[in-house]
């Protein structure tokens, strides 16, 4: 009953396998976007390619989607809904989860979704949020994937800053809406559904991120990155400035 549409580029590639390993285990079809570009007009790294498409045909469930790169928008976050409006269109399901590379489902997302299915309802899930390392965990929860029903995500606006929140407000007046960071969205057993590895990355991973992101104009980012690895962690982020607890490496990222 759910179409995952998981968007996709190689600067993701160490989230990809275990990505699709835990949507494999309650998705009907995942369909991954994919561009020859990165979102900044750099071209992508073929090899790389070449290693996610050999990882992606390890599932058999899976369908690569191809974005077409149309050169240079003023909106960051045109290609990020491009992807996410053709994912939904291409798919077959309902119910369609919305997911970033680096945002992994937890195994209890299988009985939750059985206790939620047929409600007529959108859920953005409560997640925990990491930073630099698999290991540093934020003490602080966020929201991350989007699972909405296919009628319900129609008519994108593709330069539309809000990406998927776009849809929220006539869900919130219709109270539909179920939203992570406003309500906890949690599993069954009251924990996280999803694990948000966004800024789990090296110095040069983190560059070409907040080169390519919706957000890249929010901050001077690469002046922050730079600093941020002239030191150890020193146990927050330059992001939001949460704190953080120590983790085991729960999917040996």
């Amino acid at each position: 009953m759910i179409s995952t549409i998981l968007q996709y580029n190689t600067n993701d590639i160490k989230f990809l396998e275990i990505n699709l390993s835990q949507c494999n285990k309650f998705s009907d079809e995942i369909i991954i976007t994919i561009c020859d570009h990165f979102y900044n007009g750099e071209k992508e790294n073929d090899d790389l390619l070449c290693e996610s498409i050999s990882i992606i045909n390890k599932f058999n469930k899976c369908k690569i989607l191809n974005v077409q790169y149309e050169g240079f928008k003023e909106s960051p976050a045109y290609y990020h809904n491009l992807g996410r409006k053709n994912g939904r269109d291409l798919a077959k399901n309902d119910w369609i989860l919305f997911l970033d590379s680096d945002e992994i489902v937890d195994d209890n997302f299988s009985e939750w979704f059985e206790h939620n299915k047929y409600k007529n309802l959108c859920f953005n899930f409560t997640c925990n949020w990491y930073f630099r390392k698999p290991i540093y965990k934020s003490t602080q929860t966020e929201s991350a994937g989007v699972l909405i029903r296919k009628k319900d995500c129609q008519n994108w606006d593709l330069n539309s800053a809000l990406e998927t929140k776009q849809f929220y407000q006539k869900l919130w007046d219709e109270s539909r809406l179920c939203h992570g960071d406003l309500n906890p969205v949690l599993g069954l057993d009251g924990k996280v559904l999803v694990h948000h590895y966004s800024w789990v990355r090296s110095k040069e991973e983190m560059i070409k991120k907040v080169k390519n992101w919706g957000h890249k104009y929010d901050k001077d980012w690469e002046s922050l990155i730079e600093e941020e690895f002239s030191r150890n962690f020193n146990g927050t982020d330059f992001v939001h400035n949460y704190k953080y607890e120590r983790v085991e490496n729960k999917f040996k990222i």
